[in-house]
Order: structure tokens, then sequence, then C-alpha cells
């Protein structure tokens, strides 16, 4: 199933560049963090649309990434964005491949010392999304997601070996949603003003052939306010929750959302992250108006039980970093990160804003 799913969108994606115009970015990706160490890979971000459409109309995006770390991790990432009717409709396949040896450090928000414990996970997710305008600002998605988790390798006396984690074995998680969106954003690239309000509910249900039953809801608020014409103050509020049968690789994670948080170190059925950021691009010569500055301050925790959060729990994560934009009419950037947090640092190349 997840094959046949996977060839179909390639297929669909790639008739469509039969009939376009094309731009395209490919640039390397390196970075450090304490549970990769140093890795490095590529970065492509295809941007094409009908030999009929004008430059004012949404373009096609297929954004792909692999990484090989010197842990011997690697992953690939393959993004299609589809527009169809004139934006009415968007299609957006995301669709991730992973091989990652890591750490366990068990779950909660606290970390007791000498407790990690290594694995390797081998984990395919396919997230597929139709959404549709019900106005210029408001649009409704239906959602399909599907993983197939696999531990290839972990420690027999460990944490994992144990039965009280839930997702320990080889597992499906397969689920249908939807989500609600208030979107206002001058730009879905680079915003410099608008609102970004979405909810998002997903049902992970054995009629759909998952192993787990469980619900997992998020919320994801965002707000940008242009300050100059070339500074931009970036604010989001993140929120997902998660029904007790949940495996733990679908628990809310910190590190998802929080730059130099270590991976996999605080996870749990619910999660609040507020982040903010200051984006500027300072320069108008043609030289070097490509180039901009960011910096960010992030918090957030994990908690078992809502009553659990509490302002004295809070992790948090702080940095600065460089922007380059290659395709200077949306600002698709690359970003260069250098973050500090708990014990931990992190040093990341990507596409596009955290958020």
């Amino acid at each position: 199933m997840k094959r046949t799913f996977t060839i179909a969108i390639l297929l669909f994606t790639f008739s469509q560049l039969l009939i376009a115009k094309l731009e395209y970015v490919v640039y390397p990706a390196l970075g450090y963090s304490d549970e990769t160490g140093v890795y490095a890979g590529g970065l492509a971000y295809l941007r094409y649309g009908s030999v009929e459409t004008d430059s004012t109309s949404q373009k096609n995006l297929i954004y792909y990434s692999n990484e090989v770390s010197e842990k011997k991790q690697y992953s690939i990432h393959f993004m299609p964005k589809i527009y169809l009717k004139n934006g009415l409709y968007t299609i957006v396949a995301n669709v991730k491949f992973k091989h990652w040896p890591s750490t366990f450090y068990g779950i909660g928000n606290e970390h007791v010392s000498d407790t990690e414990e290594q694995y390797t996970k081998r984990e395919f997710d396919i997230e597929f999304e139709v959404r549709r305008k019900i106005t210029d600002i408001w649009q409704v998605t239906p959602i399909y997601r599907f993983s197939n988790f696999q531990i290839k390798k972990m420690e027999e006396d460990g944490l994992l070996a144990n039965d009280d984690i839930p997702g320990n074995e080889d597992n499906v998680t397969s689920g249908i949603g939807v989500s609600i969106c208030y979107d206002s954003r001058d730009s879905d690239t680079y915003p410099q003003s608008g609102l970004f309000y979405n909810f998002k509910s997903v049902l992970f249900s054995e009629i759909i052939a998952s192993d787990y039953n469980f619900i997992r809801n998020e919320i994801d608020l965002r707000h940008y306010t242009s300050v100059f014409n070339n500074q931009t103050i970036a604010i989001q509020s993140y929120f997902s929750t998660v029904s007790d049968e949940v495996p733990f690789h679908k628990m809310s994670y910190l590190d998802d959302n929080m730059r130099a948080i270590t991976a996999n170190k605080f996870i749990d059925r619910h999660s609040v992250i507020f982040r903010i950021e200051n984006r500027i691009f300072p320069f108008s010569h043609p030289l070097l108006e490509k180039f901009g500055f960011i910096t960010f301050l992030e918090t957030g925790e994990v908690a078992g039980n809502l009553k659990d959060f509490s302002v004295n729990r809070l992790k948090f994560s702080y940095g600065a970093g460089l922007r380059i934009s290659f395709l200077m009419n949306d600002r698709l950037n690359v970003r260069l990160d250098i973050g500090f947090g708990e014990q931990s640092r992190s040093l990341s190349m990507g596409s596009r804003e955290e958020f």
C-alpha cells in the first residue's frame, strides 16, 4: 500500500513537469547536533507553473532533501505542493524515510541521568493533504497520515525492552483527520505581516489499519508584524495533545519545535511551545540584498497531564542565524542557524523559515 501510494504521488508530480516552465535551487546541507554529530547532504527546490501561468499565479513546489551523518544516520524527505484550479485546491504530500540510530531518554519533562540507551529506528511516514479554500483567508483540509515504524536494534535490558513503553515493537499507525486554517499572511514562504491560525485533529484507529487507537490534536498560532520595510517580528504559540494509547514515537517531542533541545530527550503526551524571532534583511545594495539575519528565543515543556504544566518546568533555546535568498520574489531562503539549549548546541542548515 505505501509503495503504491508513493509511486502514485511521484507519477502525478512529474507528469506535471512535462508542461511546465521551471525554476530550481540546489544547495548543500551541513550541520551539527549532539545526536547526529556532523551531518551533510543536499537540498533542492523545484518551482514550476504551466506555460500559460502568469507571473502573479502561485507556482507549484517540489522539495527534496537527503542527509547522512557521521553516526551512520540517513534520511530522505520529499514534499510536492501542487496548486489546482487557480489555487482553489492545494495537494501536499509529505514523504519521509529515516534510518536513524538514536537515543531513548525515557518519557517526561525531566531527565534522570544515566538512564539513556541507544537504539536504531527505521521509519517511513506519509502525510497527505488536500487543502480547499473556503474564502481568501479560510481553508479546510482533509488529512491522511501513515507511519511504518521499526526498531532494528535495542539494548536487551534497557527501557525500550520494557513492555510498559508503548510502541517498542514494530508497528503501523494510520489516521484520518481534518484541519481548519485562518491565513491572512502576505506570503507562505517569508511572511512579513498577517496571522496564521491552524487547528488540526487526526484520529488513528484499527478501522483504518492502525495498530494503535488514539487522537492527536494540534493548535498552531502565528503572528507576523513588519516593524520596518526590511524587519519582521514573528511569534508562534504551539500546543499538541494526544490520548492515552499513543506509541512513544508519536508523542509530542520538544525538539520538533525547539532548535537547540537534545533530540528525543523530552517527550510526552502533551507539549506547549512559545517562540519569537526577529528577522531582518538590512541591505539594499544589489550584491548584499540577498543576505539577512535572525535572532530567536524559544521556550516550552512536555507533560503527561495538562495539570502538570508549570512555568518552573520550562526549557529554553536561543540563538541566531544567517539567511540567503536565492529566489528574491518570494524570499525562498536558505537558513543557517546556531542554537544553544539545555546542555545542548546545534548548527543547522536548511530551507525556508522555521515557522
